[in-house]
């Protein structure tokens, strides 16, 4: 009974959130030099790519805005899924819940699929840095890739960042694919077929990856090192191992904007705000690679056993997804 209650009001607020939020889902506003605008991601403020917006780009917004027009904007935060979760960012920028909007395209990897394409070269660059300028490019180059967000999704793309190397954390010891027969591992989605013939493929998403790997959902996670941290999933399965398996980098963090509130607004404020989008891609990436080695760090603290995968067992596995 306790939990049916509890659960109905969850329901309750999140669908008091969602009718409220309906009601104003318009473009940011203007009174006379006052520019007020929503941005927002499904994961909390602690996740790196998060961080970088609220903590990066949102104050350099600001500051550049009030020096270098004669408005001043604010920013309404909305973060940990308070307006949107993370399988529903896009949409919400789409139906203008946010004015802009961070997250991961491995929960849209039906309509941002194009974006996803780091993840289909597992085994690639692991360094954050050094990948997210590699894509950045390609998109520029090739903007057909994200073209589907203007056409279809009324939203522009206007940052590019990333987490940083993949790798997988997990309850139980293991040395090379075949060893993870039978088990099941956690992962976001796209990513998930890297261990199909070997493991059992589970979708997760970061706010639940805890309770998964407690209740036994997932014996391992394929994530990063500092969010396996500060998610204490380390905790849940007692330790562990960390492995670095160097997946690689995968650069799926977008920062998106409503096209309504790009119309809205004026000139010499949206040509800051593009800048800054473009600042944001690469401030994501130089904390991300950071964060790695500070998440490597920090689980060998806690007791969590890491070490890396062989070049043989990294060379194998990667020779059973060629055909993928």
């Amino acid at each position: 009974m306790k939990t049916m209650i509890k659960t109905a009001g969850i329901l309750g607020v999140a669908a008091a959130a969602a009718m409220t939020f309906g009601s104003i889902a318009e473009a940011a506003s203007i009174k006379g030099n006052n520019i007020t605008m929503r941005i927002g991601s499904g994961h909390p403020p602690f996740i790196t790519y998060v961080k970088a917006a609220s903590k990066s780009f949102v104050p350099a917004v600001k500051k550049r805005v009030a020096a270098e027009t004669k408005y001043k904007i604010d920013f309404k935060e909305h973060y940990a899924g308070t307006v949107v979760g993370v399988f529903d960012t896009l949409e919400g920028v789409q139906d203008g819940r946010l004015d802009i909007g961070a997250f991961c395209v491995c929960f849209d990897d039906d309509k941002a699929m194009a974006m996803n394409l780091t993840y289909y070269v597992p085994f690639h660059e692991p360094n954050a840095i050094k990948n997210q300028k590699i894509f950045y490019a390609l998109v520029k180059k090739h903007p057909s890739l994200q073209q589907d967000y203007s056409k279809r999704y009324k939203q522009t793309l206007i940052g590019i960042a990333g987490f940083n190397n993949y790798g997988i954390l997990s309850s139980f010891d293991w040395k090379k694919f075949e060893d993870l027969k039978g088990r099941k591992i956690l992962a976001a989605g796209p990513n998930l077929p890297w261990v199909v013939g070997g493991g059992i493929p589970v979708r997760m998403t970061i706010p639940k990856a805890a309770q998964q790997m407690q209740t036994g959902v997932g014996e391992a996670v394929i994530l990063f090192p500092d969010t396996d941290f500060k998610l204490k999933l380390h905790e849940a399965i007692k330790g562990g191992y960390y492995t670095v398996t160097d997946f690689g980098a995968v650069v799926q963090i977008n920062l998106n904007m409503n096209n309504k509130t790009r119309k809205k607004l004026p000139p010499e404020v949206l040509k800051i705000i593009d800048e800054e989008g473009i600042k944001y891609g690469l401030t994501g990436a130089a904390w991300s690679q950071k964060d790695h080695q500070w998440g490597l760090d920090q689980l060998a603290k806690a007791g969590t056993k890491v070490r890396n995968i062989t070049p043989a067992a990294k060379k194998a596995w990667a020779e059973k997804l060629a055909s993928w």
